[in-house]
């Protein structure tokens, strides 16, 4: 691809993170909802990479931000975001790690704070659910302006439908050219049956170059 390709793929992500930064911050005017999380349907849909470029958008923007990766099976939020340490949320919630020691600048923005998940335990689905991750999710949600969580795909686990309800909202992941109809309406109706509230999806992996739109939210 050309450098020129480049620029232009690259222009268009931005503008996308952008639009969804905007949609989040105008999703309800009335209220100050500050936590949002992100799912799909199954792994390797993108989601990892949106709600990282996302919380990079917000801290851009001048916002305090924190990023949870409450992935516990599989944590991609390390990889994404360049993180190289093994300390996190199981580390903070069994009192190894303090929260502020756990709490990791981001190498780009000063203003963006990663948590990753730590160790992975036996038992991720009984550890969300807990009263530790609410307090977790509390003390965080008084620091910060804006925080967002990396959950795994609703359509083959509990564990997002359990944190959705700790958030003002969920960000849905939808991979273009390959994720099902029937795959969409199944996690959906996963969070449907926790009340979580879904305020949009994002559309990842399309070709911008064949197509009239630039990703929605």
């Amino acid at each position: 691809m050309s450098d020129k390709n480049n620029y232009y793929t690259s222009s268009v992500y931005n503008e996308a993170i952008r639009s969804v930064r905007t949609n989040i911050q105008f999703s309800d005017i009335d209220n100050k909802n500050r936590i949002f999380a992100i799912t799909s349907s199954k792994p390797s849909e993108g989601k990892t990479t949106v709600i990282y470029d996302l919380a990079k958008s917000f801290a851009q923007n001048g916002d305090k931000v924190a990023l949870l990766d409450f992935d516990l099976r599989a944590p991609k939020v390390g990889k994404v975001s360049g993180i190289e340490t093994n300390m996190g949320v199981t580390n903070v919630i069994t009192g190894k790690v303090s929260l502020d020691k756990a709490l990791i600048k981001d190498q780009y923005e000063d203003n963006l704070f990663v948590l990753l998940s730590g160790p992975v335990p036996p038992n991720p689905t009984e550890i969300l659910a807990s009263d530790h991750v609410k307090e977790l999710v509390r003390l965080l949600n008084g620091q910060f302006d804006y925080v967002f969580i990396d959950t795994p795909p609703v359509g083959l686990f509990t564990d997002a439908s359990i944190v959705s309800t700790l958030c003002d909202g969920v960000i849905f992941a939808i991979k273009s050219n390959d994720t099902k109809i029937d795959e969409v309406n199944h996690a959906l109706d996963n969070l449907k049956k926790v009340n979580a509230k879904i305020i949009g999806a994002v559309l990842t992996f399309a070709d911008v170059k064949e197509s009239s739109y630039k990703g929605y939210y």
